[in-house]
């Protein structure tokens, strides 16, 4: 029997799946897998993965929590699990059927491409989702919002109009800000509030002319909250008002305002959101705008206490969907590329470890029918990318290793001949690529341009122990900055006087010799630690060696993110130069031993490879 026609008839008639168009319920139809289930069966479970949203077709359903209370009963029509699979975490709530149930499963995969091809569908979810937050028993606290101040969830000014404007000034503003609100101002103060809602109902449904005043149509007088007081108050506030935007005051004078996407956004602190924010974009300028909210996302990680690769994982993912947007753009604003190619990432990107202070480092790897006529189209296309990471805050590469440099926009044979040169014929400049160009990693494009690149790599670095050997000598101009009887060497002169560089000293000794050890057991991982992981399981490092030297790291990265942490909070840009007076003298022990460490590791390096 053909379930099609049934599923796509309720599914019209479905809240948020109404604002779908034909071809997109059809596709939502396909996607539906259909499960019956029984009185007291477990349909879902707390810890598990959800990789779909689940519809009550018939029957009904308790969703309880971990403790066994009852969340909310749901009946026919209620979606459920999408929590779980737009926040990508495990499933914190069992679902049990109470009456014997057809329930629907949609693919999560063709649920998140209906959200990114249909704006009033995903904003359907994302309000459902915020509802669902807000509407949790007040004595359970918003994840995040734990003694947060209303202050520290406002992320811009107000953005008010004088009374007297017109509802259509009040409309442009509310479009040139990208607000869903607008507060309105009498003097020194606001005195009240318009919403979309507002303008929908009591302008566009009344037919009220575009030049009637704001304050006609605007809600008087305004619930507000105090920007000192408790963010999980304001929550409350919002919900037991049933209002979506909050006026924050201090003082009695505006600062700000709140709304419950806010919430939503600190229950997770996850890059998920800013991620699908960017993917939205269509314009450079939007993508920049969306950046704007990396850092205070980077510091709340920070304070979460998010270690040192978890937070490279973060930040590299925001660089990549950034750097894919803008890739998208460019072929939007160029047209459709006249062969495939790769995007790549280099250094820290390439490696999933970004900080919160990281500059670009990329190339692009081209089909080898690429022609000379081409390198026009991939020329614009770098360099809208290019300019695109800078504006957003991946400042130009130093070295100019990016792909608006001719170099670095090659075909894949003539990418071949550079590794093979600089693995064969290695020298200064060679050694200096290497540790850029192997860790490549594709973002954009043909993935398979850069598996077939690695696999030269991989086949010429591992028969050629002279470059490899250079490699590690090479490498020891990264020394832990210990001297005689194990005191700190400090920068003697400059900006960072009295400081050490824990990056440069730190930790790019141990990302040169895991990636080194990684080439001579033939493995072209990319992060530091599964490389040093893949050494030992071949027997090229020792298995204590590789352990010792991702304590090591986990150690200097721990350290490095308490002290940008701490520059975040103090308004200063991030940097890698920590003073060792900031540190207690039991801190500053387990530094020592941290380098100790890393110099043991490097002579082990320069013994493999019989380097003096």
């Amino acid at each position: 029997m053909n379930e099609l026609p049934e599923i796509t008839r309720f599914l019209c008639e479905l809240q948020g799946f109404e604002d779908l168009d034909e071809k997109q319920l059809s596709a939502a139809a396909k996607a539906m897998q259909i499960g019956y289930y029984k009185a007291g069966s477990q349909v879902l479970t707390i810890g598990a993965t959800n990789k779909q949203l689940h519809i009550l077709r018939s029957g009904a359903l308790e969703l309880r929590n971990a403790e066994g209370d009852l969340v909310m009963r749901a009946a026919e029509g209620d979606v459920f699990g999408f929590p779980s699979l737009m926040n990508a975490v495990p499933l914190r709530n069992q679902s049990i059927a109470i009456e014997d149930s057809l329930i629907y499963h949609l693919d999560g995969a063709v649920f998140s491409e209906l959200r990114r091809k249909n704006d009033r569908f995903d904003t359907y979810f994302i309000r459902l989702l915020s509802d669902r937050l807000l509407s949790r028993p007040a004595t359970t606290k918003l994840h995040g919002a734990e003694g947060r101040a209303v202050s520290q969830l406002i992320t811009r000014p107000p953005v008010a109009i004088d009374g007297a404007a017109s509802i259509q000034d009040a409309a442009r503003k509310m479009v040139d800000e990208r607000v869903s609100a607008i507060l309105v101002t009498c003097g020194e103060k606001f005195s009240g509030i318009a919403t979309d809602r507002d303008l929908r109902k009591r302008v566009v449904a009344r037919g009220l002319p575009i030049d009637t005043s704001i304050q006609d149509i605007m809600s008087i007088n305004p619930i507000s909250i105090d920007a000192d007081d408790l963010a999980y108050e304001a929550a409350l506030t919002m919900m037991q008002n049933k209002i979506h935007h909050l006026p924050v005051t201090r003082e009695g004078k505006l600062i700000g305002m709140v709304s419950r996407s806010d919430f939503m956004r600190i229950e997770t602190e996850h890059p998920l959101y800013l991620v699908n924010d960017i993917a939205k974009q269509t314009t450079v300028e939007g993508i920049i705008d969306a950046c704007k909210r990396l850092p205070a996302l980077v510091a709340s990680q920070i304070s979460a206490d998010a270690d040192g690769e978890q937070l490279g994982k973060f930040i590299t993912t925001i660089t990549d969907s950034v750097t894919q947007q803008l890739c998208r753009i460019a072929e939007a604003e160029l047209g459709s590329p006249p062969c495939t190619y790769a995007w790549v990432a280099l250094g820290s990107q390439g490696r999933h470890e970004q900080s919160a202070r990281s500059d670009q480092d990329n190339a692009l790897v081209l089909d080898d029918s690429a022609t000379d006529a081409d390198d026009g189209y991939f020329e614009a296309l770098a360099r809208i990318v290019n300019d695109g990471l800078d504006a957003c805050g991946y400042v130009y590469c130093p070295g100019d290793v990016m792909a608006s440099n001719p170099k670095w926009r090659k075909p894949l044979e003539v990418w071949k001949k550079y590794f093979n040169n600089w693995i064969t014929v290695p020298e200064e400049k060679a050694l200096m690529h290497a540790n850029i160009f192997f860790d490549l990693r594709c973002v954009y494009g043909d993935t398979g341009l850069v598996e077939t690149l690695k696999e030269s790599i991989r086949t010429d670095a591992k028969r050629n122990e002279l470059f490899l050997a250079l490699m590690a000598k090479n490498a020891m101009n990264f020394q832990p900055p210990l001297g005689f009887f194990r005191q700190f060497v400090l920068e003697k002169s400059g900006e960072h006087k009295n400081t050490l560089d824990i990056k440069k000293h730190g930790i790019m000794p141990i990302v040169e010799i895991a990636r080194i050890r990684a080439l001579a057991a033939g493995e072209v991982r990319i992060t530091t630690r599964n490389r040093l992981r893949a050494a030992a399981k071949t027997g090229e490092i020792t298995e204590p060696d590789a352990a010792s030297l991702i304590d090591a790291l986990d150690f200097i990265e721990k350290l490095r993110i308490e002290h940008q942490n701490r520059q975040l909070h103090a308004g200063k840009r991030p940097d890698n130069h920590l003073s060792p007076g900031e540190l207690s003298s039991l801190i500053r022990h387990n530094l020592k031993s941290a380098f100790s460490q890393v110099s043991v590791s490097q002579s082990a390096l320069l013994n493999r490879f019989h380097v003096a």
